[in-house]
């Protein structure tokens, strides 16, 4: 049954149930912006200009292929279909579509997305990027526990244009692994999970808390560890900061094939232009989760 959601600004119709706000209003609904069905897709594109781990792209399509999970053909930033494997599950489906699939779909409306949480602070937002496994939704997760509305997961969505650029809202959920969930006080007993790689599952925790409508960005934190014995927080200048935007773009690989490397480019050095970019250093033997959390709104919150 297809239903209705507003997610990353826009209006999609669903085949698939989604983590979002529902829209209840038929004529809201009308016209979406996005539609996603199930459906065929194709085993390769015809002309692709790049080829990658799972994907082949071109400049008006993209086709994801997740082995025993889906085939996703993400076209004109408009449609997403999918092929299900036979026995895969609802929420293996979700993880790739809600992930890669979206943010190629967004890379080709030509929106800015990064690989970064989210949260809104008293005023605005602050993005956290950084490499895999740092901890950015770990941290995403204790500021929202102190009450900071959640923005998103994973896949951030930004508008860079006007005076302030904007954080767009994406999905209301967060993936966390089970070492997380003890670095938070947090049981995994009553939270759903899915396996994540083999003999690994990620828990997904639902976000009451959620922004509703884009936030304006006040700063990007990028999370690093390093042999040292304290937090350290430096403020990054001139191409530093443009660096730092490409190499926590969502995805980049997908932004050469869809023909957008040039676009890109002037996104982040536009953005470059409106914030403040953070290198933030956390010792290697220890998460000091509180005192990261502090430090950060110390910066944004003075």
């Amino acid at each position: 049954m297809n239903q209705s959601y507003y997610v990353f600004g826009l209006k999609i119709l669903s085949e698939l149930p989604l983590p979002a706000p529902m829209i209840s209003d038929p004529a809201e609904a009308a016209n979406p912006d996005i539609v996603i069905a199930y459906g065929p897709t194709p085993e390769k594109l015809d002309h692709p200009q790049t080829t990658g781990v799972r994907y082949q792209a071109s400049p008006d399509e993209l086709l994801l292929c997740v082995d025993g999970v889906a085939r996703y053909w993400i076209r004109q930033g408009r449609r997403i279909l999918v092929t299900a494997h036979p026995q895969s599950c609802l929420e293996r489906i979700l993880i790739f579509l809600m992930g890669s699939a979206m943010g190629a779909l967004l890379h080709q409306r030509g929106i800015l997305v990064l690989h970064a949480g989210a949260v809104s602070v008293d005023k605005g937002a602050i993005a956290l990027a950084g490499p895999s496994g740092i901890g950015k939704s770990t941290l995403s997760a204790a500021l929202h526990d102190r009450g900071y509305p959640f923005v998103a997961d994973d896949v951030c969505a930004i508008d860079p244009a006007g005076k302030k650029p904007s954080l767009i809202p994406g999905f209301s959920r967060l993936k966390l692994w089970a070492d997380s969930l003890d670095k938070l006080g947090k049981s995994k007993n009553d939270l759903q999970s899915v396996r994540w790689i083999k003999n690994l599952e990620k828990y997904f925790i639902p976000m009451q808390e959620n922004a509703a409508s884009p936030v304006a960005l006040l700063a990007l934190f990028v999370l690093d560890a390093a042999n040292t014995d304290r937090i350290e927080m430096n403020e990054l200048t001139g191409a530093d900061k443009i660096n730092q935007l490409i190499s926590n773009t969502y995805r980049m690989g997908f932004i050469k094939g869809l023909g957008k490397i040039e676009i890109h480019f002037r996104q982040c050095a536009a953005l470059a232009e409106k914030i403040p970019v953070f290198r933030v250093t956390r010792p290697t033997g220890g998460f000091h989760l509180e005192e990261l959390a502090d430090k950060i709104l110390a910066r944004v919150n003075p």
